[in-house]
């Protein structure tokens, strides 16, 4: 899932995220071939699942895409869902991170990028990580410290926390601060 452009924001008014047509999805439509190239076996909760995921950049909780699965008609237990999402995480094919309040949360989008997460309504944006020298940040932290060290160490992540923009202005009509 590579993708070069900037990785579009996620959350509950969104925004912007890329139609599956504008972006390179080839594999969107191919879910058998993406597993396979990532070294999963097929199955078909791994498929609705990566398929789903494939169609736009997402933030999902387990839970919330497990319901939004049920929605759609399809049967699959929580724990599939659970269980599924690590795989796929493992793999490469999707990123967990933890929301400000511990959640796990699964990102579709594995380009390099940070997260900015509303204090206020947990609305996740992603950020296109800066570059240095050409490398992105995570990468240029992670070699650096290596070089210093002479550790193997993981590239770090991180994500900033803040107030959303429409938070924000509704916090200053209220009169909040």
């Amino acid at each position: 899932m590579n993708r070069s452009e900037p990785p579009a924001s996620t959350g509950p008014q969104a925004q912007e995220a890329r139609p599956a047509a504008e972006r390179p999805r080839a594999e969107a439509a191919e879910p058998r071939r993406v597993l396979k190239q990532h070294g999963l076996r097929y199955s078909r909760p791994r498929e609705v699942i990566l398929g789903y995921l494939l169609e736009e950049d997402r933030h999902v909780s387990a839970e919330s895409l497990y319901m939004d699965l049920r929605q759609r008609g399809e049967e699959l237990s929580l724990s599939t869902v659970y269980l599924n999402l690590a795989a796929l995480a493992e793999a490469g094919l999707v990123r967990e991170f933890k929301s400000p309040n511990g959640l796990s949360v699964y990102d579709s989008n594995v380009s390099p990028h940070y997260h900015v997460v509303c204090r206020d309504t947990g609305e996740v944006l992603d950020v296109p990580a800066p570059e240095i020298d050409g490398v992105p940040l995570g990468r240029y932290l992670k070699e650096y410290v290596e070089r210093l060290t002479g550790w193997e160490v993981d590239e770090p992540r991180f994500s900033f926390t803040g107030r959303s923009a429409a938070e924000a202005r509704a916090a200053e009509g209220s009169g909040e601060g």
